[in-house]
Parts: structure tokens; C-alpha cells; sequence
């Protein structure tokens, strides 16, 4: 019987207790933690096969712990997230960051422990963690439109410069894609690129963050790549510390040469203009900006996009084979696609996982997206008394920033005087929600 260790790390006692009795049972060594901090106490003592981590917990989430485990690529265990309803795609994104797996909540207990046992399987194989080429997806921009092909233009020229590129665009439309291309043009050795997201940086995170990026790209080479997304998101403080790593990374006596690469939704310029970011950081981070078109400007690359993913997500995520009807393709076209390529990607993974193999018929395409509709307004003008209290909690900010941001036709500043919050916090608030802002903000 299995004696391999496993440390279960949740805030809610209910689910902790229940997956520890059954690992128990399964013949694992199981140790559990009540939120981030417990789980490091105990991780300076024992050293654990397999870690399951739920992404939202009170004190430090699950995507922060994840990526101070992993510093350097040298994680001692494997880890699986714990995902719950809205975090999927969080989940998924965890797994470029080192994460071997995810499981969904409400947890199958038969599928947890099968995918436990592969996990563990695999780890015996191979106890290297996965190596960047094998998790990141490095893609080209798809499309014949005019707008994909002077975007591949413009990354194949600054892929022979060393310019800080800020990548400016919708939420979706493949700003960090865009970016990990780059790098890979200029650099090919793929582990000499640290990600950062903003949103998950504070006060107390930020220089370590930042120094071990520093670290990690050092180790292996004497240049890489920072990619740092939600950029504009980052509080005045943070911003601060940000310029003051950029200085001496940069100093001229220094070998080494390390490029910002980041991301933003709204346009810099006119943040700066409003006093919210700092005009010397600007220079630094914006050397050379990329705008990232929304996929609605370039409906005409959609059938492409669409026949791309269709082959793409069986490969890598063992989805069933279906195509996608010539009808279906027009129709999809003619769609405005409000979560850019994320969405057009999402919907793909959905029509496959439909019951039957046959071809995507229109039909078909139009019942998700009634279906898909009619769940956002549902959500959006009813209070869900059937979720536990943080997800209602969620539920209820988004409504209330949607409604006040309909109220001021998208003027965040204007929504952050009627909730009583800092414009840079609300940014934040408003980019954890995924809820999409205009980028012309003049209030």
C-alpha cells in the first residue's frame, strides 16, 4: 500500500477533513493546512510527495504560494490545485507555472484520486519538474488579416532589439502569448523568462518577486526576460519598487541584460496624464508600446482561429476531435466576441466537450451561446443564496461595478468616487473580477 506523503492545504475544514479521511484510508500519509502560512510552517519540517493547494484562501492564494515553491524551477514535490467554479482558467494557467494538475470543486472523489495516482506516477518517472518549453505554448499570431500580419511584423522586428515592449490590449486578446513569442525570439532558452502577474503582488511580495526573477534569469544566462502583465494595475508603491529594481538591472557596468516585457488593458499614457502611474517608470516600461487588436476588429481571421484550436485542444488537452461546420464557422464570425481570443478558445473546448463526435452544427453553436448568455444575466440580476458566502460575495461586487459602469458610461474614475476606493485598488478590484473597462478613461 502507497505510503507516499500528501499535505492538503484548504481554509475550509470541511473539505480538508473529508480528503484527508479518504487519503487516509487509500494507505497515504496525509498532513493538512488550514491556508498559506500554515502550509509554510509545516513545509520547513516535512517535505511532501504531492501537495493539493486551493487557489483562493484568506491569507496567501494558492497562485502566490505556487510561484514561491517553484522559484527557480526546483520544486521538491508536485502540486495539485484545488480549483473552484470562476477559477478554472486560473487553474490552467497554474500549470505553466509548475503545477502538475488541477481538480474542480465540487471535488469527485474518483477523480482526485486518479489524478493523485497519475501525478505520482509520473513524478516517479521523472522528478525534474516539466521544463518551460514543455508547459509554455509559444504561438505566432493566427490569421491572414492585415492586423495579424503587421503584428507578426512588428514582434519579428523587436525581436532583434533589446526595448522594453508593453503589450496594450483587451483582456483575452493573447497579450502574454504575444510576449512569451517575443522572448523566445530573442532568447530561445525559454527558462531565462520569470512571468509575474500584478495582481497578486503587494507591499510585502514585490522585491522578493522581483529579485527572484532577477535570480532565476541570472542563473541560467546573462539576459532574459521579466514579463510582468496587469502593469497597470500596480499601487503607487509598487510602482516605486518596480523602478528601483529596473535601475539596477539596467546599471551600464553590469553584465547582464534584462528586458521588461508587460502587459496593460489600458492605455499608459493617459494613466500617466491622470497622475496614477509614474511618468519615469512609463519611459522605462514603454520603450517600444505594442497595440494587440481585439478580435472583433479582425473577425475575418475568426474561421482560421476557429480550425486552429479545433486541432490544437485535442493535442493538448486530449479534448475529442470535432470539427466545426462551414455554417457554424460564419456564424462565429459575425459574433463580437467580447472575451477576445480567451473566448473563442473557451468556446472551442466547450462545443468538443458536448455529448456526440459528429460535426459542430450551427445549431449547436447557437444553443451554448443562449446558454452562455442567459447564465451571465442570470448571475448578474440575482442574488445566489445557494453559494457559499465568498462566491455571493463576488457575485455581488461584479454586479454593483457592472451596474455603476454602465451608470458613468465606463468612467472608472467616477466609479471609484461612488465606491469610496482608490482608482488604482478599483483597477486592481475591477481586473480580479475580469470584468472589461474602456481604455479611455477620462474622467
Amino acid at each position: 500500500m502507497s505510503q507516499s506523503h500528501i499535505l492538503i492545504v484548504d481554509d475550509e475544514p470541511d473539505i480538508r477533513n473529508l480528503i484527508s479521511e479518504i487519503l487516509t484510508d487509500e494507505g497515504y500519509q496525509v498532513s493538512v493546512a488550514d491556508g498559506g502560512n500554515n502550509a509554510n510552517q509545516q513545509l520547513q519540517e516535512i517535505t511532501p510527495d504531492l501537495v493539493l493547494l486551493d487557489i483562493w484562501m484568506p491569507d496567501i492564494d494558492g497562485i502566490s504560494l505556487l510561484k514561491s515553491w517553484n522559484q527557480g524551477h526546483r520544486m521538491p514535490f508536485s502540486v495539485v490545485m484545488m480549483s473552484g467554479h470562476g477559477t478554472i482558467e486560473t487553474a490552467i494557467e497554474a500549470t505553466k507555472m509548475g503545477a502538475r494538475d488541477f481538480v474542480e470543486k465540487p471535488i469527485s472523489l474518483a477523480k482526485l484520486l486518479q489524478t493523485i495516482e497519475q501525478t505520482l506516477a509520473n513524478q516517479s518517472q521523472d522528478q525534474a519538474p516539466p521544463s518551460a518549453s514543455e508547459t509554455w505554448q509559444i504561438l505566432e499570431p493566427i490569421g491572414s488579416s492585415r492586423a495579424a500580419q503587421e503584428l507578426r511584423d512588428c514582434i519579428e522586428k523587436l525581436g532583434k532589439t533589446n526595448n522594453n515592449t508593453c503589450f496594450i490590449g483587451d483582456s483575452g486578446s493573447g497579450k502574454l502569448t504575444l510576449a512569451l513569442w517575443l522572448h523566445q525570439l530573442r532568447h530561445h532558452e525559454q527558462h531565462s523568462a520569470a512571468i509575474i502577474d500584478s495582481l497578486t503582488l503587494d507591499d510585502a511580495s514585490m522585491d522578493t518577486e522581483l529579485e527572484a526573477a532577477f535570480q532565476q534569469i541570472t542563473h541560467h544566462n546573462d539576459s532574459g526576460s521579466v514579463i510582468l502583465t496587469n502593469v497597470d494595475c500596480l499601487t503607487e508603491n509598487l510602482q516605486n519598487k518596480l523602478l528601483i529594481h529596473l535601475k539596477q538591472w539596467q546599471k551600464p557596468h553590469q553584465n547582464n541584460t534584462i528586458q521588461l516585457l508587460t502587459t496593460t488593458q489600458q492605455d499608459l499614457k493617459v494613466l500617466v496624464n491622470n497622475g496614477e502611474f509614474d511618468r519615469e517608470l512609463y519611459d522605462f516600461v514603454a520603450e517600444f508600446p505594442v497595440a494587440v487588436s481585439a478580435l472583433s476588429e479582425r473577425s475575418e481571421d475568426v474561421p482560421e482561429l476557429l480550425n486552429f484550436y479545433v486541432n490544437f485542444l485535442p493535442d493538448q488537452e486530449q479534448t475529442p476531435y470535432r470539427k466545426i461546420s462551414f455554417a457554424a464557422q460564419n456564424h462565429l464570425r459575425n459574433y463580437a466576441w467580447p472575451g477576445n481570443l480567451r473566448e473563442l478558445k473557451n468556446l472551442v473546448r466547450q462545443l468538443q466537450l458536448q455529448p456526440g463526435d459528429a460535426e459542430i452544427q450551427l445549431e449547436e453553436v447557437k444553443e451554448l451561446l443562449l446558454q452562455t448568455e442567459a447564465a451571465q444575466s442570470k448571475s448578474s440580476h440575482n442574488t445566489r443564496y445557494d453559494l457559499e458566502l465568498r462566491d455571493a460575495r463576488e457575485e455581488f461586487e461584479r454586479d454593483y461595478f457592472l451596474h455603476h459602469l454602465q451608470q458613468t458610461e465606463g468612467k472608472v474614475g467616477d466609479v471609484a468616487k461612488i465606491s469610496g476606493m482608490e482608482r488604482t485598488n478599483l483597477y486592481r478590484k475591477l481586473r480580479a473580477l475580469n470584468i472589461n473597462f474602456k481604455n479611455t478613461d477620462k474622467s
